[in-house]
């Protein structure tokens, strides 16, 4: 399972950002990408957005593979 992550920042300073997660689990990265990305580009439209960064980052079911 994938959870969406967006790096929002308001400055070109690192403490400007935010770290800003997805409430859903996807079950594949294309989703998960397709997902971030188009919560990056509607994070981006806000005037105070001067950075946006769509991540994604697996998260572990526990099972060896």
């Amino acid at each position: 399972m994938w959870i969406p992550i967006l790096i929002v920042c308001q400055s070109i300073m690192a403490d400007s950002c935010m770290v800003i997660t997805g409430r859903e689990l996807l079950p594949t990265k294309e989703e998960c990408f397709e997902v971030s990305i188009q919560k990056g580009e509607l994070a981006y439209t806000h005037p105070q957005v001067t950075m946006v960064k769509p991540l994604c980052q697996i998260i572990p079911d526990g099972e060896k593979t």
